[in-house]
């Protein structure tokens, strides 16, 4: 009589439904249409490109592997050719010309100043190493070009300043043409002390208005 009713039991016992046949009961699913045969994770999620993304989320299906992604999967998030790992501008608007580093003029801009020290135009080794990575990105972003806008502080007269500032400029000019950067793509600007970024009445202040900005800009095609 026992193993009749066990017998009875057991028959009575269903699996949980598994409608994608992933392994996964559809009541734990959280992926409930996953195309047959391929690996999920614990929740019935796929991942086959192994980006970090799920498939149902992944507008990028065919990533190739160790690519840094965005939130949907994709290597190049602003379609402006420059890979998310090494663009410095990841949300550049739509058909902008971009240099190597993934900017456009529009946000290039702020590339950092070069700095001087009281009364002096020397291109230190520091300076040097920089100008060499602004080379490198130049040679490889044909359309742009480089303004050097050279400053001073407000120690001597204005003229004196001003031949200084363009000295400066004129310093750091040289010192890309030596890395290769045409002359051609270099505007030298002088503005000798009447753009202070910082107060004149300090060490410090005056310590950052010795200096030249570079201001990327784009040719005209």
């Amino acid at each position: 009589m026992l193993p009749l009713l066990l017998s009875a039991c057991a028959a009575g016992v269903t699996s949980p439904s598994d409608s994608d046949g992933d392994g996964v009961a559809d009541v734990d699913d959280r992926c409930p249409a996953t195309v047959a045969a391929i690996s999920v994770d614990g929740y019935g999620c796929a991942d086959s490109d192994s980006d970090g993304v799920i498939d149902a989320v992944d507008q990028c299906p065919n990533t190739p592997p160790e690519n840094m992604v965005d939130q949907y999967g994709c290597l190049d998030s602003d379609n402006d050719g420059i890979k998310n790992g090494e663009d410095q501008c990841p949300r550049t608007e739509r058909g902008e010309r971009v240099m190597r580093n993934g900017c456009s003029a529009r946000q290039a801009v702020g590339l950092e100043s070069v700095f001087f020290a009281h009364g002096g135009a020397e291109i230190t080794t520091e300076v040097q190493e920089r100008l060499a990575g602004i080379a490198e990105l130049m040679r490889h972003s044909p359309n742009f070009r480089i303004a050097l806008q050279g400053h001073s502080d407000n120690s001597g007269t204005s003229d004196f300043n001003y031949r200084l500032s363009r000295i400066r400029a004129n310093a750091v000019k040289a010192a890309l043409l030596e890395l290769g950067v045409a002359s051609s793509r270099i505007d030298v600007q002088a503005y000798g002390d009447t753009m202070p970024i910082a107060e004149n009445t300090s060490p410090e202040g005056r310590a950052r208005n010795r200096r030249v900005a570079l201001r990327v800009i784009r040719a005209l095609p």
